[in-house]
């Protein structure tokens, strides 16, 4: 690409996420991204391991200054993790005409950029404010739904995670922080308060024989779909693909103990889920777009690794973001890719997508494998 800052900055890039994302990028461009992190022993690891060509350097979020980040070369950034306690990379990557995105699941995270919309726009970049498979796919899911149906007034999501599968640090963290959070949600009754691990729904994902129990959980899709896309009710529930670890997750709710167990260390629950592998490393998304009568469509994506489609979601969203021209403002990934095109893009990475059409109770099937190419 001829752009005269043509870099590519990935925080977080040799995380789990992280990982995908700059083995794509870096392939695709060789020589332009640069792996970041808190440790440039570790980013310096990842690139000799992963054999790209990429730069490495240190980057604290935590900081005020970036002494090894030259914005003037930096076309794109993109974050890899959830940071939430200070915007001052996101200010400098505003301030020097930086392209952004980063990997957010809470709808905290996606609100904060509403501040800086008009400095956005002043700058001449785009930001996607939270990318990955919640929000992200289901979002690209409901836009398309949308477009086949002209109205939704219900989307419900149902996402199946893998406790087999080696969770980041990061993505343990937030996961025991919201476990006990109170949240509002959009329900055909009007906006309601509810708590995570409540209102349980048993659903039988496309590709089971069987159904599970799935349970609310504060997820910043269901928010975002339902303020943004004029949608009257957005729910997203959380099953683990041991039944026994939902139900005990669902039983320490009721009990009240799910307070104890988002204080604990999570470096120690780390260390256990390593030690005693619970499950599989296979994960499920799957989202019910209700339209007028018995007009519905139903998506799913399944696959082994959820840290591994995570990462194919938000290479793409970069892509998107590294062009020399691009759109301006805040735009979330669906308003900027093509259904189709996003399919093709993740061809081969044996992520399967089915979808389920149903017209006046005729059913249509559609089944597409996914990944990277």
């Amino acid at each position: 690409m001829n752009l005269v800052k043509d870099k590519i900055l990935i925080i977080g890039g040799y995380g789990n996420v992280g990982a995908v994302v700059s083995k794509i990028l870096a392939n695709k461009f060789p020589g332009k991204v640069i792996v970041a992190g808190r440790s440039k022993n570790n980013a310096q690891k990842l690139v000799k391991n992963l054999n790209i060509q990429a730069s490495s350097i240190k980057v604290d979020l935590n900081t005020n200054y970036f002494e090894e980040i030259n914005f003037k070369d930096i076309h794109t950034a993109i974050l890899c993790i959830e940071f939430l306690e200070n915007d001052n990379f996101i200010l400098l990557c505003i301030e020097h005409q930086i392209n952004y995105t980063e990997l957010a699941t809470s709808y905290e995270a996606y609100q904060r950029f509403g501040i800086y919309s008009k400095d956005i726009d002043n700058a001449g970049i785009c930001l996607i404010p939270g990318v990955g498979l919640m929000p992200g796919l289901s979002g690209v899911f409901v836009k398309n739904a949308k477009l086949k149906l002209n109205i939704i007034h219900k989307v419900e999501s149902f996402v199946l995670l893998g406790l087999g599968e080696n969770h980041g640090l990061d993505a343990i963290r937030w996961m025991m922080e919201y476990a006990n959070k109170t949240f509002s949600v959009k329900t055909e009754n009007g906006e309601q308060y509810v708590s995570s691990f409540t209102h349980p729904l048993n659903e039988r994902l496309l590709n089971e024989n069987h159904s599970r129990k799935f349970y609310l959980f504060n997820f910043g899709d269901q928010h975002i779909i339902a303020n943004s896309m004029e949608i009257g009710s957005a729910q997203t529930r959380l099953a683990f693909d041991s039944k026994f670890v939902t139900w005990l997750m669902g039983t320490m709710k009721k009990l009240g103990l799910l307070s104890k167990l988002s204080k604990t260390n999570p470096k120690r629950l780390k260390k256990w889920l390593t030690r005693f592998r619970v499950g599989s490393e296979k994960f499920a998304v799957q989202t019910h777009c209700y339209g007028q009568g018995e007009n519905e469509i139903t998506y799913l994506a399944e696959g082994i690794s959820e840290a591994k489609a995570t990462g194919v979601v938000t290479a793409y969203a970069v892509l998107h973001l590294y062009q020399p021209k691009t759109v301006v403002g805040i735009k979330r990934l669906e308003e900027l890719i093509q259904f189709d095109d996003f399919v093709q893009f993740l061809k081969g990475n044996q992520i399967n997508i089915k979808i389920r059409r149903s017209v006046d109770n005729f059913i249509y099937w559609k089944s597409i494998k996914i990944g990277i190419s």
